[in-house]
């Protein structure tokens, strides 16, 4: 079977071009400050061009995040201590991609906003976050990996890697001279020593 020709395969080209200069542009400018002018521009295509395809700019954004979650570092089936370990290559995978970690920590920051499009997004995303990861916590406790942790403690352990991952990722934005890999290393260690001591 060969692969799509012809104006459906230009079309799929043109939205995953417009997808991809939408990420760059909403994450110098916000989703309100990037307007769809400036990423048709990018490809020299009238806006219009972009309600073609995704039918507004809310329809845009929709289709950005779809393809950020695409692209994220999927964990697998590890559970306990050995999930949280995966952070790590997150980390990684974030150093490696710049332009992604300033796209979500922007759209993240403007989407504080309750009327923004994004807002719900990023409070399940967050959710989701803070409850896999107090899952995994509270199962390394259960198989020993760990000292005994209750579960409202686990959650804010949970928060406070996830608030960690988020503020160094910031800071190294501003400042690429930071070893984001190595920094969040170093964290990580620490606390993972200290659930091993004792209750956190």
């Amino acid at each position: 079977m060969t692969g799509a020709r012809g104006p459906y395969r230009t079309g799929i080209e043109t939205r995953r071009a417009l997808i991809e200069n939408a990420i760059l542009v909403f994450g110098e400018h916000g989703f309100r400050g990037g307007s769809l002018r400036m990423i048709a521009d990018t490809i020299g295509a009238p806006a219009s061009q972009i309600v073609n395809h995704f039918g507004s700019k809310d329809g845009l954004l929709t289709a950005v995040l779809d393809h950020w979650d695409a692209q994220q570092v999927t964990v697998g089936e590890n559970h306990g201590l050995a999930y949280v370990e995966e952070l790590r290559t997150r980390m990684a995978y974030s150093r490696d991609n710049p332009t992604w970690v300033e796209f979500f920590l922007t759209l993240g920051s403007e989407a504080t906003a309750p009327d923004h499009p994004a807002h719900d997004y990023f409070v399940a995303r967050y959710s989701h976050i803070a409850d896999r990861l107090q899952e995994e916590i509270l199962r390394a406790a259960d198989i020993g990996e760990i000292a005994s942790i209750d579960p409202a403690a686990a959650r804010v352990e949970a928060q406070r890697l996830s608030a960690m991952m988020d503020g160094l990722q910031l800071q190294w934005l501003l400042d690429r001279r930071l070893d984001l890999v190595a920094a969040f290393d170093d964290y990580l260690d620490s606390v993972i020593a200290r659930w091993r001591r004792q209750t956190p």
